[in-house]
């Protein structure tokens, strides 16, 4: 397999040098304008050629770019099912958006997302028609559990929760079919890190355990066990039940920005800085899957945050707060 691989990862190396590094990050943070962080942008060749002038327009941009990214990962990769991680849930949005948009009576196909392993119209149709030809069990389960959970409750939380939950089990079992330890480690570090923010925010808003329960992803190195015995305690005790996992820090820290300011900015940043620290492993391996993984996720970080400064700034946000929110850089 190795050798499937040479050219991808030549090519996924080339790209590694156009990442924005921290301090490009930093500039665009400090800037005086969100013209002037649009510009740097610009000036990082984001998006298609330019064709996004507009600081309000930059989630268009981050779309591009987005997109871009997984073109050139379907044209390079040896096997896409191997990359199938970070296509599922770009399916789940628009199983997800397709099922609102049908209950509220709209459409809501203005709002389909490209990079998922079934065609954005095709999707449409499969949806609407209750076919499931070229859908996983999963998300055929996705759409038969939120529709009669919608027709019990009404409520559209409930699609989210089922629909979080089956994307997730599809990643694992994609995870799992690499046959790669690199990338199934990677998978369930990502699901503790969706666990441990749920996790906080129930507790934060005072929801019983049943709610986390029902929100709880299977599939990571924190058990369901340890977050029931945590679920009374405060999370920066909760923080020493973990300490062997690379979200301690996480937790702990977090904690404090939570009891301080009621915020889950530190804890969230923690979290993506782990994924961060975890993919750095990969610089070390010269050809397989391992590069190409950590290429995707390195941009993914790099695109969230360029929205933190885009959405910053035209919320007139202060430079000095904007820098304690970017994450941790691949470079």
């Amino acid at each position: 397999m190795g050798a499937d691989y040479i050219y991808a990862c030549a090519r996924v190396r080339a790209n590694e040098k156009n990442l924005l590094t921290h301090d490009q990050l930093n500039m665009m943070a400090e800037s005086k304008t969100a013209e002037d962080a649009m510009k740097m942008l610009q000036d990082a060749q984001y998006g298609e050629g330019g064709e996004v002038q507009r600081p309000s327009a930059y989630e268009r941009l981050l779309l591009q770019e987005t997109e871009r990214l997984y073109r050139l990962m379907k044209e390079v990769a040896p096997g896409e099912k191997s990359f199938r991680i970070f296509f599922y849930p770009f399916d789940y949005h628009n199983i997800k958006t397709l099922l609102k948009a049908e209950f509220l009576e709209i459409d809501g196909r203005g709002s389909l997302m490209e990079g998922g392993t079934i065609d954005p119209a095709a999707m449409a149709v499969l949806v609407k028609e209750r076919n499931y030809t070229g859908m996983t069990p999963h998300m055929r389960k996705a759409v038969e559990e939120s529709i009669d959970a919608h027709a019990r409750t009404g409520d559209p939380q409930s699609i989210d929760l089922i629909c979080d939950r089956e994307c997730y089990a599809d990643i694992s079992l994609a995870a799992k079919k690499t046959g790669n330890l690199f990338v199934q480690g990677y998978v369930r570090l990502l699901i503790d890190t969706v666990n441990l923010k749920t996790f906080a925010r129930a507790r934060q808003i005072r929801q019983p355990w049943s709610f986390f329960a029902s929100a709880f992803l299977p599939g990571g190195e924190i058990s369901e066990k340890t977050f029931v015995a945590g679920y009374e305690e405060p999370l920066q005790q909760f923080a020493g039940r973990i300490g062997t996992s690379p979200l301690a820090q996480a937790a702990e820290e977090g904690a404090a920005g939570i009891r301080e300011s009621g915020s889950f900015t530190v804890l969230e940043k923690l979290c993506d800085d782990a994924l961060i620290k975890y993919i750095k492993d990969a610089k070390y391996i010269s050809v397989g899957i391992e590069p190409l993984v950590a290429y995707i996720a390195a941009k993914q970080m790099e695109i969230k945050s360029v929205r933190i400064v885009m959405a910053g700034k035209l919320a007139g946000i202060s430079s000095e707060l904007l820098r304690e929110r970017l994450r941790e850089t691949y470079g």
